[in-house]
């Protein structure tokens, strides 16, 4: 089988190499769909430095091509979502037997091998079957929407609670969507104004451009009672100790994500309002909840999925995307065909 290798920044590679099922509980998936990122930017470029080399791709789906005597979910030809996060199997939890609260998640592609390549060999415990109600490409988003979702657990969001998101872009404005489902009000900042038109297309109403006028803007939206909540997205072109400035003493600020450059957080002001700072990443737990909303429809994914590109176009996108992010812009989201 083909399989991508990133080996030095802005160094990839194919090479052939034979991937066979070893155990019975395993199942063998023919990659159908990747979804590229600034996750796959990233590991190009070198920042944050990844242990090359690394097959990139994070978020796959796919359709099973061959199973284990011991798979009880999955048959020849179901179609799954390949999870993006996977337990360690080595830490405390892990050996417990609570995989689920793994202390030591492994994200695919920075972590473990990801999904750039043609088949995958996996447990089938990674594996979630998809129901005929959800695409393929709605599907790439399946880990971004749990993700967003746990993000939401632990705010513990009230309705009428007025939550700020922190950039994110495509992430955040998931995440927006989310909390209107959940019945809060959402208000999302980010200093680029395609992003704020986008969420305003997506149908949420608050949205302030990071600017002069944010501090009233906010202020306005709350009537002067500051977020209840924050979250603040890494990867953001924010200052990290922006959430502090807006959220209301007493309250929780969330730092998410896929990664964490690292960055230099004043704590003062979040010390003197009593905020609970806390982190949600890497994420699986609420991959079940995540394609039971895209069946619902409770988020419209339409807008994140415009752009579908080939896989042999595949350097020439990574080139894409390097001279993207080398130029200040962001790396949009592109569903590769690995067919």
């Amino acid at each position: 089988m083909k399989i991508w290798k990133i080996l030095s920044p802005k160094v990839l590679t194919a090479e052939e190499r034979p991937d066979n099922i070893t155990t019975d509980t395993q199942a063998k998936v023919k990659v159908t769909r990747l979804l590229f990122s600034e996750n796959e930017a990233r590991a190009y470029i070198g920042t944050p430095r990844p242990k090359y080399p690394v097959v990139p791709g994070r978020f796959a789906v796919g359709v099973v091509a061959e199973t284990g005597k011991g798979c009880l979910r999955t048959e020849k030809n179901t179609r799954v979502y390949i999870h993006d996060v996977i337990p360690c199997g080595e830490c405390a939890r892990c050996r417990a037997g609570d995989a689920e609260n793994c202390a030591s998640m492994r994200a695919a592609g920075t972590a473990c091998e990801g999904y750039l390549r043609d088949f995958v060999v996996t447990d089938e415990s990674n594996l979630s079957p998809l129901p005929l109600s959800v695409s393929d490409d709605e599907a790439l988003f399946i880990g971004i929407v749990s993700l967003c979702e746990a993000v939401i657990d632990r705010l513990r969001v009230g309705k009428g609670d007025h939550i700020a998101v922190f950039g994110g872009r495509e992430m955040g404005n998931i995440l927006c969507q989310l909390l209107i489902y959940h019945q809060a009000v959402p208000i999302f900042v980010d200093p680029d104004d395609g992003a704020l038109a986008l969420a305003a297309q997506c149908g949420i109403y608050y949205t302030v451009r990071a600017d002069q006028a944010m501090e009233e803007n906010i202020c306005r939206i709350t009537g002067g009672r500051l977020a209840k909540d924050s979250v603040y997205f890494s990867g953001s072109d924010l200052s990290p100790s922006l959430p502090f400035a807006y959220t209301a003493a007493d309250g929780t600020v969330i730092y998410t994500g896929f990664d964490f450059p690292d960055v230099t957080v004043a704590v003062r002001q979040a010390l003197e309002k009593r905020l609970t700072v806390t982190a949600v990443t890497n994420d699986y737990s609420n991959n079940s909840t995540a394609i039971n909303l895209i069946v619902n429809k409770a988020i419209n994914l339409a807008p994140f999925r415009k752009d579908v590109r080939p896989v042999a176009d595949i350097a020439k996108l990574f080139e894409e995307a390097a001279a993207r992010r080398e130029a200040g812009d962001r790396v949009p989201y592109t569903v590769v065909n690995m067919i």
